[in-house]
């Protein structure tokens, strides 16, 4: 890595293909590094030195009273405290995790369970491909453990796994034991990773239904009808079904219409109109 003072080279002239990727790892921890020791507070000091157009070692001399080199030395002691055992056992983590891998594709499952939270526990931030969180996920669920699968599917996503598959098992985990609003946390996660999810939208909008809130409702439906499903007719049923819910009658009468232009015998288009029409009688 760089020293601080020299960081921004990391970014505009990068030295090697990943030192990009290595430079915002190093500006985060840097960062962590900083709150731990001293707070937020300076963070949010050395922004405003930025902004009177300070240098990073004048910011750095003026928010934490020490030199560039003499913070250089601090921060790596202190990530190699935090990181250093981890590196250290990186050879060993990598062929364990290339046997577990082995192991479930052979569907050794037995070996997977038994071998899996060690490699786990050794680089617990790796949520990469080929993790073990889904390989343990996936010998529990083998086994008939959904419980045990739902735990550490959820310990992936606490630590950052953004698989969308991975989510949409722990989702449907979460609404099999009943806790609906779990799931809706867990799909509403795939909508920050890739929102062109139309299977996705369609889950959302019936949890958020089944959860009677309106509003995220008429948001996912309305997802789907923009992604033009080849169902017109559900699909504009669904936004209907989801502006009735909230009180929109107009909005809901217009896709109602649409639902049954798209299929004039669709039933229960049909039925929602006949409860609209009742309800703006006053029956």
């Amino acid at each position: 890595m760089l020293p601080v003072a020299e960081l921004d080279r990391g970014f505009i002239r990068p030295e090697y293909p990943s030192q990009v990727i290595v430079s915002y790892f190093q500006g985060g921890r840097i960062l962590d590094y900083i709150k731990d020791r001293w707070g937020d507070d300076k963070i949010l000091d050395m922004v405003h030195s930025y902004a009177q157009l300070k240098t990073t070692p004048e910011a750095i001399q003026q928010n934490l009273g020490m030199s560039p080199e003499e913070f250089d030395k601090a921060f790596m002691e202190w990530l190699y405290k935090d990181l250093g055992k981890t590196a250290a056992s990186f050879d060993e983590w990598r062929n364990r995790l290339k046997e577990l891998a082995e192991a479930a594709k052979a569907k050794n499952w037995d070996e997977v369970l038994a071998k899996g939270d060690a490699v786990r526990q050794m680089y617990p931030d790796y949520v990469e491909g080929a993790n073990p969180y889904e390989f343990l996920a996936e010998a529990h669920i083998a086994k008939g453990d959904k419980k045990a699968a739902a735990e550490v599917l959820t310990e992936y996503e606490k630590i950052g796994g953004r698989s969308p598959e991975a989510l949409k098992e722990l989702a449907s985990l979460e609404q099999e034991a009943g806790d609906p609003k779990d799931a809706a946390a867990a799909l509403e996660r795939i909508n920050y990773i890739y929102r062109m999810d139309e299977e996705l939208h369609r889950k959302l909008c019936d949890v958020w239904f089944d959860e009677n809130n309106p509003a995220a409702d008429v948001r996912e439906c309305n997802a789907v009808l923009a992604m033009h499903p080849l169902d017109q007719a559900s699909a504009q049923f669904d936004v209907a079904r989801a502006y009735f819910a909230a009180g929109q009658q107009d909005q809901a009468r217009d896709h109602l219409l649409a639902s049954l232009e798209a299929a004039p015998g669709y039933r229960p288009a049909q039925k929602l109109l006949l409860q609209l029409e009742d309800s703006q009688k006053g029956k």
